[in-house]
């Protein structure tokens, strides 16, 4: 019953019946029968005549109090728990009214055993108000009734009133009693249930916060930083379906890869990719572009989701000759381990694409994109020559604005978009303000990589993302800015 769903009312319930066996057990076990046979001796002295009549009225209480530990044991519902209560009360008030009516004098003082029974049982009973009503009257009424049957004159009515004063003010002590034992309650109950409700919200924010930090560490293995970024910053939603966005794919491909493979010791193969996958994919998040996938020795990037860019075209650029420059200048290592020169050929392509979560929901998820951009630029790959880069006509436009150096290689047959001319262009250089920007590491955090972004003078510098810190601008650059 005291669950997490427990609500003020229930705990109230369950704390009703508790208080009810607890008091009930005092008073059955250890309170009723010793008062009532120590009041025989008050029989002795008033009543000598009805000492053993009344002594077998006072013995009833003993199975009677056997009788309620045995009901209240069997109850686990407040309403028929005060019924039990309230006909205990009843029947434990009933002998005391029986001997009133057995002694011929109408103002008999043995009405004062009625008061303790209210005062026992009214008292420290959480009753409702209408179980206090009802156990009021049920000890109290037998005595109006039998004081009503002996009045045979109006002398004998004074000594009724007079007690009856004493039974009302029995009866508002009682109620004040239980009105402020109730206040007290509620009062705990409340504070209980807050306390409750605090270190419950506590634990779901320690859970929430720790399956949150888990999952993003599990991410973090899948996912580009860019994308648990995104997730953590909640501009991505894990569970939610995918969205249309504008993005440039981008496919870096090694040229002449599997005859290396079957010529090279594994130990030189394994080496060698993963160097080179160290280098593009640093690069790429240095800019800002999501990895899609691994094809073999391949990458497959996208640029502009989640994290979105005017410049995304133009980001995508600089990364592929950023790429190809990186591999150049670590040639010694790659004629030393490859047997040759590490070339590549790279492909980029824009255009919209279904971007988000795919995947089984239970098992494994993929943040990944799935649109004509993607293999529009590994068909591009597979056009390009050795060290070429290949970008569709919409690209060549926006980087022809700005500045970049390409070339026209004329129209082309693309495998699977056949529907249509393509032309096809190779991009050469780009201008001096959007050249390289040195990949310094942050000083504070080793294995974040920079990625490129703009300061609030609109210059262009190296940030890193899990400190903010900011390297130096580019004096070459501000100067060409």
């Amino acid at each position: 019953m005291l669950g997490k769903e427990i609500t003020t009312s229930q705990l109230r319930e369950f704390e009703v019946i508790e208080e009810i066996r607890s008091v009930l057990k005092v008073v059955a076990n250890w309170m009723a029968v010793p008062l009532f046979m120590a009041f025989w001796v008050a029989d002795l002295i008033y009543v000598p005549q009805f000492k053993w009549h009344f002594l077998a009225l006072r013995l009833t209480i003993i199975p009677l109090c056997f009788l309620a530990n045995r009901e209240l044991r069997k109850e686990h519902n407040a309403t028929r728990t005060q019924s039990v209560a309230a006909l205990y009360a009843a029947l434990v008030a009933l002998p005391i009214n029986i001997m009133i009516y057995m002694i011929p004098d109408v103002g008999t003082g043995y009405y004062a055993g009625l008061n303790l029974v209210a005062i026992g049982g009214l008292s420290f009973i959480p009753f409702s108000s209408t179980f206090f009503i009802a156990t009021a009257v049920g000890i109290y009424l037998p005595y109006f009734i039998i004081a009503a049957l002996k009045i045979q004159a109006l002398t004998d009515l004074w000594p009724v009133v007079l007690n009856s004063f004493f039974i009302v003010g029995s009866i508002v002590i009682c109620f004040l009693i239980r009105f402020f034992h109730e206040k007290l309650r509620m009062r705990e109950i409340n504070s209980r249930l807050a306390l409750k409700a605090e270190i419950a919200n506590r634990d779901n924010l320690i859970r929430s916060k720790t399956e949150e930090a888990v999952r993003l560490n599990t991410l973090s293995t899948q996912f580009s930083p860019q994308v648990v970024q995104a997730i953590r910053d909640g501009r991505v939603d894990i569970e939610k379906g995918v969205r249309r966005s504008q993005i440039c794919a981008i496919f870096v491909d090694i040229v002449g890869s599997t005859e290396r493979v079957v010529r090279l010791d594994q130990a030189k193969v394994d080496l060698v990719l993963a160097r080179f996958m160290d280098t593009v994919v640093s690069i790429f998040l240095k800019y800002d572009i999501t990895i899609d996938k691994f094809q073999g020795d391949g990458i497959l990037a996208f640029a502009n989701d989640p994290i979105r860019y005017g410049d995304f075209m133009q980001r995508t650029c600089l990364a592929a000759l950023e790429v190809r420059q990186a591999l150049q200048q670590d040639r010694e290592f790659y004629l030393l381990n490859w047997k040759k020169e590490m070339q590549i050929r790279v492909g980029i392509s824009a255009g919209y694409a279904n971007v988000g979560f795919y995947g089984n929901k239970k098992f494994f998820r993929s943040y990944t994109a799935i649109g004509a951009p993607l293999p529009f630029a590994s068909r591009l790959t597979n056009l390009a020559e050795p060290e070429q880069i290949l970008i569709d006509s919409d690209i060549a436009q926006s980087l022809m604005a700005e500045g970049f150096q390409v070339r026209n290689i004329g129209a082309r047959t693309i495998k699977g978009f056949e529907d249509d001319t393509h032309y096809v262009f190779e991009l050469i250089q780009a201008p001096e303000a959007r050249k390289e920007h040195a990949n310094s590491g942050c000083p504070h955090c080793p294995d974040s990589v920079l990625y490129l972004d703009t300061n609030a003078h609109g210059h262009f510098v190296m940030k890193c993302r899990s400190c903010n810190y900011e390297a130096s601008e580019n004096p070459a650059a501000l100067v060409a800015n």
